[in-house]
């Protein structure tokens, strides 16, 4: 059983979005400490000195200071977990990132992204990519015929009422509920027009006491519109999917590594959103439930290779390129134990007699046989 620090963005702590992983952890019989990042709020953050006893040490979105240039050097089982949404894509390439992977320079990282997956491994990262799909549900009873929508506005800025309303400006919605209720930070949704209300038989709310009511308002919807222009996993549309709902996305990441426009769900361009047609909502929905269903069989067929990369000690995934010091969890093994000679210390300093404990310690075990030690 390994002893994973786990360390996640305390926003997360009430989402649960990225519980599945730890949880996953735990179901594999490891046990699984979790470490609540504050610092993007202007708390304190994680410090590394506080996780470095562990087995493994799992960053999911934020992160340690690395109290030095490399993560490599201060633990030897370090796995960065970013999120799509957090570079910024759908805005266009205007970022180098080379400062933000240096440290994790020989360090592994694991993504749910394929296109972060092969930014990691362009600048020399060791990456596990893999597709997350949520558990298969129950499908609730399909709603009247027609066109029903959900819109929840998270993001005025970058995902308004009024894109939405371009999209569907060639059709009449039988029903259409829109969630007004933004993220921290952001600023307060426009709400739909009068005019807007009468022609789609509009709802609106802004805040749900119970999540059930949340829930019920979404299973009445057979077409779902993704809130947000980027996603890092995507959990809201996800879920979507796999209540066989037509999802309405746009045409970035992680939305299109999941929907193929016209076969799963439907994709737009956010910069220059326009009319769609919505005349195969529900055969759209159906085939994106199979989808679902799909992914979610590879995800837990997976779970295995996940699990062993992640306890992989990252040094074995760089076949000696770089130095693994370890200056640290030296430090701390010098005040406990004296120094070893022989080639018990060589293993321990140097990665080739690690490597090659089994052809040399056989052998040595015999010859203390015969010698008597």
């Amino acid at each position: 059983m390994a002893r994973i620090a786990y360390v996640d963005h305390s926003f997360h702590q009430t989402t649960l979005s990225t519980a599945f992983l730890p949880d996953l952890l735990t179901r594999h019989g490891h046990a699984v400490d979790h470490f609540w990042d504050e610092a993007w709020r202007g708390g304190a953050p994680v410090r590394f000195a506080d996780v470095a006893s562990h087995d493994a040490v799992i960053m999911f979105q934020s992160y340690c200071p690395p109290e030095g240039r490399y993560f490599r050097h201060r633990h030897p089982n370090v796995v960065y977990v970013p999120m799509l949404d957090q570079f910024g894509f759908w805005n266009g390439p205007h970022h180098d990132f080379s400062g933000f992977w240096e440290p994790f320079q020989g360090s592994k990282v694991l993504n749910f992204s394929n296109a972060a997956h092969c930014m990691t491994q362009a600048f020399g990262i060791a990456s596990h990519f893999v597709r997350y799909y949520q558990p298969a549900r129950e499908r609730p009873p399909p709603p009247a015929e027609g066109l029903h929508g959900f819109f929840w506005v998270r993001r005025e800025l970058e995902l308004p009422w009024r894109s939405i309303r371009k999209l569907i400006e060639n059709e009449a919605f039988d029903s259409f509920h829109v969630h007004l209720a933004t993220d921290p930070g952001t600023p307060p949704p426009e709400p739909p027009t009068a005019e807007d209300i009468a022609k789609h038989h509009i709802t609106l709310s802004t805040w749900f006491d119970d999540k059930a009511d949340l829930e019920a308002v979404l299973d009445r919807a057979n077409v779902f519109f993704a809130p947000r222009p980027e996603e890092g996993i995507g959990q809201s549309f996800l879920e979507a999917m796999g209540r066989g709902q037509c999802v309405v996305a746009p045409n970035q990441g992680t939305m299109n590594e999941y929907i193929v426009p016209g076969l799963n769900g439907l994709l737009y361009d956010v910069h220059d959103p326009r009319p769609l047609d919505f005349s195969a909502a529900a055969e759209l929905g159906a085939r994106g439930r199979d989808s679902a269903a799909t992914g979610r069989a590879r995800w837990e067929a997976a779970e295995a290779e996940l699990v062993r990369f992640l306890l992989t000690p990252s040094e074995a995934l760089y076949h000696g390129k770089y130095q693994h010091s370890f200056a640290g969890v030296a430090a701390r093994q010098a005040v406990q134990t004296p120094a070893v000679g022989g080639l018990r210390g060589a293993a321990q300093r140097y990665a080739v007699f690690r490597c090659t404990r089994f052809i040399w310690h056989p052998m040595v075990r015999w010859m203390r046989q015969l010698s008597g030690h």
